[in-house]
């Protein structure tokens, strides 16, 4: 806690703000906090997750905040193990059929997977399409790679649906096959065909199964993967439709190398934790009842000396959680129910933190009123309420408040939850998820910087919400 607070006097932070009205100057102040290169991309499990979540500590206790009375918890804390890997090196070169090579850019022109395993090496490569092995569609089946690093589009086939046993695509299952066949790299790329095809992102969702600490993983962008197949007289967008309209593997092998080199270091049982804290409420009876008020603290880390900072997704969030409860806790006459803020850690790995919260519930289920979660709150020009199909009355209430105030909410919503809302709704706890419209523009991209937020909609995004607790 010294650390953060040391951090906290070199950046000029401080925590007094008294105005009873939602702050674009707090809320700048926390996400500035939070996209700093001391925190490295906040990855749950690394010390930069620990400074922030070190930080939203010192603030519940600046504001008097409550702490919940729970076996799970100590202090302000709900500790859970995760994965993590901290890459340290991560360099591509490709080297073309007549034996020039290019040093990629790291961020632009590619990045590693975050879970990607450490080694080096120059290669010869191949394409091997979804990188599937079964018996009715086998994308190895007369191709050799061992020794090659392959080359893979990040999707499963979009003519073959989950539910005929393909499963959810997985980047660890596509990496254990690659393994199994004999590559020693993925280098993973975006169908070209695709609308808007992926850039390189950062990212930390890899799926079930075993981590593979031999195999360097990357995300190359289509016009370097292009580049790495000269000479096949087959560009990647042909093998795209090719594969698409034929529902069938064409599969090759590339007259380009690859060179890599990648230092990483995966921890398989690093700790992390949720925050919990709460205002008590002013109502004799609905005080025993919680509305909870949530975003996640994690983002995908850095790689070398490439940090995504992570300001909209979620350093937005994470900021209004700390902005509305400065606001509740400040306010003379509090809500009749009491107000539990918590910010959840690894939902970049998969929702781990919010499932663990679901599943250790830090208060009896029946006496969780609802629960706002907000994820991506501060780019865009309109406010999106999520999961309204499955709870119109409390959509309803918000569509109502926004009518009165700022006229930014669309009328589009959706079923099922949304992001760390997702485990609550599961098990019957009523919710919706806070967003904005068009919001994924520089998502897990290094561009998600401060300097992108639109303020308006992020103030009017937050001050719904709190309007929503106090006329609850």
């Amino acid at each position: 806690m010294r650390k953060v607070q040391l951090v906290l006097l070199f950046l000029g932070i401080g925590f007094s703000v008294k105005a009873q009205v939602v702050s674009i100057d707090s809320l700048m102040k926390h996400v500035d906090f939070f996209t700093s290169d001391v925190l490295k991309g906040r990855m749950a499990g690394t010390q930069g997750y620990e400074m922030a979540a070190d930080y939203c500590v010192a603030y519940f206790e600046q504001l008097g905040l409550k702490k919940i009375n729970h076996s799970s918890i100590l202090n302000y804390n709900q500790s859970f193990m995760v994965e993590s890997n901290e890459i340290s090196e991560c360099s591509v070169s490709v080297i073309n059929p007549d034996g020039v090579k290019y040093s990629l850019k790291l961020g632009k022109d590619f990045v590693c997977r975050g879970f990607t395993g450490h080694g080096s090496g120059l290669v010869d490569l191949a394409f091997c399409g979804f990188g599937q092995n079964k018996e009715d569609y086998n994308d190895y089946r007369g191709v050799d790679i061992a020794g090659k690093a392959v080359i893979l589009f990040k999707s499963n086939p979009p003519f073959l649906a989950p539910d005929t046993g393909w499963g959810d695509f997985s980047i660890r299952r596509q990496v254990a096959v690659a393994k199994e066949k004999g590559a020693v790299a993925v280098i993973f790329v975006s169908r070209p065909n695709l609308t808007k095809p992926q850039k390189p992102i950062g990212s930390t969702s890899h799926g079930e199964g075993v981590h593979q600490d031999d195999m360097p993983q990357f995300q190359i962008d289509i016009p370097w993967v292009d580049s790495l197949l000269l000479g096949t007289r087959y560009p990647l967008e042909r093998l795209d439709r090719l594969t698409e309209n034929l529902k069938m593997p064409f599969s090759l092998s590339a007259k380009s190398k690859i060179e890599y080199k990648v230092s990483a270091h995966y921890n398989p049982a690093a700790e992390t934790r949720n925050l919990l804290a709460y205002v008590e409420g002013s109502d004799p009876v609905l005080k025993n009842e919680f509305v909870v008020v949530s975003a996640h603290l994690d983002h995908v880390g850095m790689q070398q000396n490439l940090i995504f900072p992570g300001a909209n997704d979620n350093a937005s969030g994470s900021s209004a959680v700390l902005e509305l409860a400065r606001l509740i806790s400040n306010r003379e006459i509090k809500p009749a129910r009491s107000i539990l803020f918590v910010l959840f850690s690894a939902e970049e790995k998969g929702i781990e933190g919010s499932t663990f919260m679901a599943q250790n519930l830090p208060l009896p289920k029946e006496k969780i009123a609802a629960i706002y979660n907000m994820d991506c709150i501060a780019f865009g020009d309109s406010i999106q309420i999520g999961n309204g199909l499955s709870n119109p009355n409390l959509w309803d209430k918000m569509k109502e408040i926004d009518e009165k105030n700022a006229s930014l909410m669309t009328n589009q919503t959706w079923a099922g939850g949304g992001s760390d809302l997702t485990p609550f709704h599961q098990i019957g706890i009523p919710g919706l998820y806070v967003v904005t419209k068009y919001s994924y523009t520089h998502l897990h991209l290094p561009t998600d910087t401060p300097q992108t937020l639109n303020a308006r909609t992020y103030k009017e995004a937050v001050n719904l919400l709190y309007q929503t607790l106090i006329t609850d």
